[in-house]
């Protein structure tokens, strides 16, 4: 992703009102819900996506008269899901959580059953967690200048970086990096996050690529070692963690968000009630702590602002996967 005019966390501060708006009157909307609110997460339960927003649906059950219920449609990168809410009524009974991967798949995904900008409504991006460059304590670079040296000094087969898979968010890190710094390395997928860092853990390869929740754990417990945040400001559970800019390497911004859509045309006024409904409850600092036992931030970012987000990320990352040679699947 090339660097954003407009970053992530400046929009929050500009949206941060929307927390404090009140639900307007019933009588003034038609009624919501007069039935159970599915929400799909087109990812696996336990999963970071799908406990993201268990925890918001958790929050949200006692201010709404019916039950909202989670359910997973695991396939296709999360568009099997995201497809199905594409095509619901557009009543706000079916929704979809949707990561931050789903700006990326336009790049990586070829016949794709839904265009994710047209066909769905972006209601909220509720939480995010800054993605982090880690590395194995063995690497002889000590922080970000030393390990661009490092890896201008090999050839690019011998810096090998790991990922959660191919078109991730992290993925695309790995390519911000070998743009922003002039280095080439070597992308080995995994399935996961936990065996991309598993594998960084045992030192094959020497560096991973992930979201703050995911190796949060491990940099803690120092078995392996964060070389720079890619975010504006330095992460709340980092703090001792420089940003890629601090270290002089601009261009280098990556998380990994958590939003809510639904399926596009959903009347504007029944999309502001969902989006304050989800905002408000982020005020509730036991929500916050769950949050943050993700590795992950409230957010609280409206409809227009989240659309604007989507249809800058979208053409980012078409940008950032055609400079790295990423075939469409």
């Amino acid at each position: 992703m090339t660097p954003h005019r407009t970053t992530r966390r400046s929009v929050l501060a500009g949206t941060a009102g929307l927390l404090g708006l009140a639900e307007p009157a019933a009588a003034q909307e038609e009624p919501w819900p007069n039935r159970p609110v599915r929400i799909l997460v087109g990812f696996g339960a336990g999963g970071v996506t799908d406990v993201a927003i268990r925890v918001m649906a958790e929050a949200l059950r006692p201010a709404l008269p019916q039950p909202i219920v989670i359910e997973n449609r695991v396939g296709a990168s999360g568009m099997l899901a995201a497809g199905l809410a594409a095509r619901a009524a557009p009543d706000g009974h079916l929704l979809v959580a949707i990561p931050g991967t789903i700006t990326i798949v336009p790049a990586a995904m070829r016949n794709l059953p839904i265009d994710v900008l047209k066909d769905l409504e972006p209601i909220t991006l509720f939480a995010t967690s800054p993605n982090v460059m880690v590395v194995h304590p063995d690497l002889p670079a000590r922080n970000l200048a030393e390990f661009v040296a490092l890896a201008r000094s090999r050839p690019p087969e011998d810096i090998a970086y790991a990922s959660s898979g191919i078109g991730t968010t992290v993925h695309f890190m790995g390519g911000m990096l070998e743009r922003a710094a002039e280095i080439r390395m070597r992308h080995i997928p995994y399935r996961s996050s936990n065996e991309s860092i598993q594998a960084v853990i045992a030192g094959d390869p020497k560096v991973v690529f992930s979201s703050v929740n995911s190796a949060l754990p491990h940099i803690r417990s120092g078995t392996v070692r964060a070389l720079g945040v890619a975010s504006e400001r330095r992460s709340e559970f980092l703090p001792e963690v420089p940003t890629f800019e601090e270290q002089g390497v601009r261009g280098v911004r990556s998380d990994t968000w958590f939003g809510l859509a639904g399926p596009a045309n959903m009347p504007r006024p029944l999309v502001e009630r969902i989006a304050r409904l989800f905002n408000g409850a982020l005020r509730d600092a036991a929500l916050r702590q769950r949050l943050a036992a993700l590795g992950a931030e409230p957010v609280g970012l409206g409809p227009d602002e989240f659309r604007a987000l989507m249809v800058r990320e979208v053409a980012e990352f078409k940008s950032l996967g055609a400079a790295m040679g990423l075939q469409p699947e």
